[in-house]
């Protein structure tokens, strides 16, 4: 979470954080676009992005909102830092947004591991990922599965993970990620 705090004093970021508010009104204008130009080239640029090393553990924050999957492959630096390897985001089409909460988190999960499979499926460490919907982390567990959710939580039991629950707060990362 360093690496957050050390983006956000480049730049004011608080025109987007307005704007993602369930109560204001959408309003995208200069400032907003002057913040998210700035944000984009900060994260896609050194020192913030780090090459792999898959001797050591992946951290993998997932979030699904409402419209969209998001998550952010992380690895600890000699100095105990989560520096971001790269990101995820994906829009829902039509039929995805419709699905329960349980269900669009499972499908980001899913997305996100394949996106990620060249990382997570080389890595010898277990992937510890990061959700803010607890039921993933019971996922193997869960009776009365429906036929998707069955199908996904098989196809997970190929990968080593180790699934935590975070609070929304905590999984910031992510869940900015999902609502892009």
């Amino acid at each position: 979470m360093a690496w957050l705090a050390i983006t956000a004093s480049f730049f004011n970021i608080y025109p987007l954080l307005l704007s993602l508010s369930k109560k204001a009104k959408f309003l995208w204008n200069d400032k907003c676009e002057q913040a998210f130009e700035e944000l984009k080239a900060i994260l896609k640029s050194a020192p913030v992005l780090s090459a792999p090393d898959f001797d050591h553990q992946f951290k993998l924050p997932v979030n699904a909102s409402d419209v969209a999957a998001g998550a952010v492959l992380l690895q600890e630096n000699k100095d105990r830092v989560d520096h971001p390897i790269c990101y995820f985001s994906k829009k829902l089409n039509t039929n995805y947004r419709n699905y329960s909460t349980v269900k669009k988190e499972c499908l980001a999960l899913v997305l996100v591991l394949q996106h990620f499979e060249v990382y997570v499926s080389s890595s010898c460490a277990p992937v510890i990922v990061f959700s803010d919907h607890n039921p993933l982390v019971f996922l193997h567990k869960l009776k009365n599965k429906n036929q998707r959710i069955l199908r996904w939580s098989l196809m997970l039991k190929e990968y080593n993970l180790e699934i935590r629950h975070n609070k929304g707060k905590e999984n910031l990362i992510a869940d900015c990620i999902s609502r892009v």
